[in-house]
Formats: structure tokens, C-alpha cells, sequence
């Protein structure tokens, strides 16, 4: 795995046009995991660059070293959500707005070996993770990336 002291923008850059033009979700410089690491955009004004793993909690903005991000679930009969916020953060669940506190966090999937994403398969295309994301109940997102 690579050191995950610098981030430029040069290196976002080119992560995101890779994916743009198709090419399969690179694998996590920490975790190695397919399918959950990507170059990140916010809306803000300028936009936030940064790159983000879901599975393993790498979350690094461009020219800044890693930093610690809190991962929220809510489980429910008809919904199951997750976030991910800064350590001081709380969430409302969008779905049935339960209220949690940083103390309310998860472990990331990395972490919990009986998680669900485990069994995601790695590797795959951009359409085979879209495929993947939608047979699990999710949307698919951008780039077959979560």
C-alpha cells in the first residue's frame, strides 16, 4: 500500500478522470478494497477535494494528511442507512430522523468482520459494482462506487 502522507491535486485529478472516462474503481491506497475508495467532490464554494474509502475510513482532503471520520448506521424493518461525519458531528437518519451522537457511532466494515460489504466481490467494472450496489437494495451510485 502506498504512504498516505500526500494528496495533490494533481493525483485527484487524475483519479477522477480515470473514472470518468470508465475505468474500474482503483483500489484503496490503505485497505486495498474495490468498489469504496474514490476521488470526492462537495458542493461547496470552491469545492472540497478529497478521497474517501467507505469500507476502511480513509478520508483525506487534498494537500492534508488522513483524518478521523465517525460512521453512522440506522437499521430499521423498512430502512437501513449509513453515514459518515466529522468526530464532533451528530446525524439525523433521513428516513425515519432518529437522532445520533458521535457516542451513537460504528465501526467501519474493515472492522466488523460480519459485516455485509465483505462479501462484496472486488475488482469488477464500473457496471458490475452499479449491479452489485443495486442487488443489495442501494441505489447505484456514481462510478459503481459507495
Amino acid at each position: 500500500m502506498e504512504t498516505l502522507v500526500e494528496y495533490t491535486e494533481a493525483d485527484w485529478l487524475a483519479e477522477d478522470a480515470a473514472l470518468k472516462k470508465g475505468s474500474a474503481p482503483p483500489p484503496c491506497p490503505s485497505c486495498g478494497r474495490t468498489g469504496f475508495y474514490a476521488p470526492r467532490a462537495d458542493d461547496n464554494i470552491p469545492p472540497r477535494h478529497y478521497r474517501a474509502c467507505k469500507f476502511c475510513g480513509l478520508w483525506q482532503d487534498v494537500g492534508m494528511r488522513p483524518h478521523t471520520i465517525i460512521r453512522y448506521e440506522c437499521h430499521h424493518w423498512l430502512h437501513q442507512v449509513a453515514d459518515w461525519k466529522e468526530p464532533h458531528e451528530s446525524w439525523d437518519c433521513p428516513v425515519c430522523d432518529k437522532h445520533f451522537m458521535p457516542v451513537d457511532a460504528v465501526s467501519w466494515p474493515r472492522d466488523n468482520p460480519a459485516h455485509l460489504w465483505w462479501k462484496v466481490p472486488q475488482s469488477l467494472s464500473q457496471a458490475q459494482y452499479a449491479e452489485v450496489w443495486t442487488n443489495l437494495g442501494m441505489r447505484p451510485p456514481p462510478f459503481g462506487i459507495i
